[in-house]
């Protein structure tokens, strides 16, 4: 497969994230525009690039003005897709920063690392980095609990509950970081006094 249609293949991915009102109001308007725009061929990869980035920020904006309008806490609850999107966002500052220090990533571990700590001391936490470490923390469990909600609720006669793909995936990603991040918090607090192993 070759690139250009491999970029349109994950840009209608990426169009399926909108919700589905907005999808079927100007669905048609923006894979005309994607084509139109697929057909200038001088800066492909820019291009590409700039439409991504383009639209994700209009999906998340898409995203905020549905949880404004009405009732937002029934619409998070009630929709499957939404429940997994919030708690993902939820769960990302902590879980980008996790991720950045545990392996080591290069582009993003120095500019966390003079973000979230005072100049000039060495690995002593600044108030920015209280506030996405313990909140973080915080919003962990929160996000798992609202993620797995739409998979608790049973719906239909029968009352049988319906498994979600989406949510499972996000559920699964969730608890592996509170198992990793309030793990490795409680064990250290375990050994560290005892004096058995201490960073």
């Amino acid at each position: 497969m070759n690139e250009p249609k491999t970029a349109r293949l994950l840009y209608r991915k990426l169009l399926a994230c909108y919700p589905r009102a907005f999808q079927e109001q100007f669905g048609e308007t923006m894979e005309l525009c994607n084509e139109r725009k697929q057909q200038a061929e001088d800066g492909l990869f820019g291009f590409v690039l700039w439409m991504f980035v383009e639209t994700g920020m209009g999906i998340l904006q898409e995203h905020i003005l549905l949880l404004t309008q009405g009732n937002a806490m029934k619409n998070i609850i009630s929709n499957p897709r939404l429940a997994a999107i919030t708690s993902f966002i939820l769960s990302l500052p902590l879980g980008l920063t996790f991720v950045a220090f545990m392996f080591d990533i290069e582009p993003l571990v120095k500019p966390l690392n003079s973000l979230f700590t005072i100049k000039g001391q060495q690995g002593d936490i600044n108030t920015l980095g209280r506030i996405v470490i313990y909140g973080g923390l915080l919003l962990l469990p929160l996000a798992f609990a609202l993620n797995l909600r739409p998979i608790l609720k049973r719906e239909g006669p029968e009352g049988k509950r319906r498994l979600y793909t989406l949510n499972l995936i996000v559920g699964t990603a969730i608890l592996l970081l509170i198992t990793f991040t309030w793990g490795g918090l409680i064990l250290e607090e375990i050994y560290c006094p005892r004096g058995i192993r201490c960073d």
